[in-house]
């Protein structure tokens, strides 16, 4: 679908899509009669009929199949949005724990890294691009972590398990990347596409009557359903049902209540090393 229907409100992108579906199908079905002026035999329309429920019910798979895939992506997406913005909040901890120089400057730039994916990855998602200057702050934040030199026996304790947020945040956040970057193939639009287009052409042997424009246009409409729900799935970060960065800023949030509180229970005169 192009980006910009997905600007639109949900209601207003449903009713295109419905809508649409619904113009092809009652427009394809009065053209036909109007240039097509035959009479079907009533052997013709029972084998119509069959078609019908052959052809729906190998389109309706088709479309059952890429409803759960698009939905299935969008869950990923979001697993992995809210797995990285744990993963940032208990590194953070660790970090702050440690309390050593390069332990605060690591977490500095951990912090750095959550603002950057906020303010300039999350736009670019839309798209389902990545941000460059995302990946320079990860790797900065990953290098700052590997120049920390635990010295006593309590801080050689923490570092396996800052290594393994280290790790386990570059894990998310590569997840998260590839959930942002998967659509619904382009085949598979097409097979369904060209389903739903015989679903409805196998109506058109019916006789023009009010009851049956009412039933083409309600099968239409249907169709048009599960296209927009498929569609607007398709992206997770567009579109008005996209996921938004709450978590990681809601752990930008957590990560200044940490320091503010730190700040406030340490005893005057006390200095962190």
């Amino acid at each position: 679908m192009p980006l910009p229907l997905y600007d639109l409100p949900n209601w207003l992108f449903g009713m295109l899509v419905c809508g649409g579906w619904i113009v092809i199908g009652l427009g394809g079905y009065v053209v036909f009669h109007r240039i097509c002026r035959v009479h079907f035999a009533e052997g013709e329309k029972n084998l119509a009929i069959a078609l019908l429920a052959v052809v729906a019910t190998v389109n309706s798979l088709l479309m059952a199949f890429s409803a759960v895939s698009a939905w299935e992506a969008f869950r990923s997406a979001d697993h992995a949005v809210h797995s990285e913005a744990n993963t940032i909040s208990a590194l953070s901890r660790d970090l702050a724990v440690f309390g050593s120089v390069e332990s605060n400057q690591a977490r500095e730039l951990l912090r750095a890294y959550a603002k950057t994916v906020v303010e300039q990855e999350w736009p670019n998602m839309r798209s389902g691009q990545p941000n460059h200057s995302t990946w320079t702050a990860a790797d900065s934040m990953f290098r700052a972590v590997g120049t920390i030199q635990p010295g006593t026996p309590r801080e050689m304790a923490l570092m396996p398990e800052i290594w393994t947020r280290t790790n386990e945040l570059i894990k998310y956040r590569r997840e998260r990347l590839y959930a942002g970057e998967a659509e619904v193939p382009g085949t598979l639009w097409a097979v369904v596409t060209l389903g739903t287009f015989l679903t409805i052409m196998a109506t058109y042997v019916f006789p023009r009557t009010a009851f049956n424009l009412v039933a083409v246009g309600v099968l239409s409409g249907s169709l048009g359903l599960v296209f927009f729900f498929i569609a607007a799935m398709d992206r997770p970060f567009a579109g008005k049902e996209s996921i938004d960065p709450e978590p990681i800023e809601s752990t930008l949030l957590k990560m200044e209540r940490w320091d503010a509180d730190t700040h406030n229970q340490r005893p005057a005169g006390i200095q962190v090393k």
